[in-house]
């Protein structure tokens, strides 16, 4: 009797534990960010946004960015700064995104994005600026301060 009920006790434990972690261990949080959040708080920021259908997009960790054209509400550019936004199920997800673009970065010769993190998010900013000088690009300020608002 005692057996049945330890047996029955781990069981229940088990299950339990497994259904707040889900099958992967790693928990999905309800603090997730979308990206109806994350557009709305750069366009707070000043900050245009017109989406870009790209066909080819680079996928980081199986996921494929959402891709905008940058400008200000005053301006007309003729070189236009883009900005992707990666949306995870997670942060541990996020990071994995990461792993992969900087395994990229080591592959290709490319233009380096300014690149920002934030809980379930990772957004790449295609700049104009020289390495040297990409702290200076134009909505690098404006992305930090949305980012973090949220």
């Amino acid at each position: 009797m005692k057996f049945k009920l330890g047996l029955l006790l781990l069981l229940n434990l088990l299950l339990l534990t497994g259904c707040f972690t889900g099958e992967s261990g790693l928990s999905i949080s309800k603090e997730n960010l979308t990206l109806d959040k994350v557009t709305n708080a750069l366009n707070a920021e000043g900050i245009e946004m017109v989406p870009e259908d790209i066909e080819k997009d680079w996928k980081l960790h199986r996921i494929k960015p959402h891709r905008f054209s940058v400008t200000q509400p005053t301006e007309k550019t003729i070189n236009k700064e883009y900005i992707s936004v990666y949306i995870y199920r997670s942060e541990q997800a996020r990071i994995k995104g990461l792993q992969d673009l900087n395994h990229q970065k080591q592959k290709y010769d490319m233009q380096i994005p300014l690149i920002y993190e934030h809980k379930n998010v990772l957004i790449l900013y295609w700049h104009h600026q020289n390495v040297d000088d990409a702290e200076n690009a134009k909505f690098n300020v404006q992305i930090k301060h949305a980012l973090q608002g949220l």
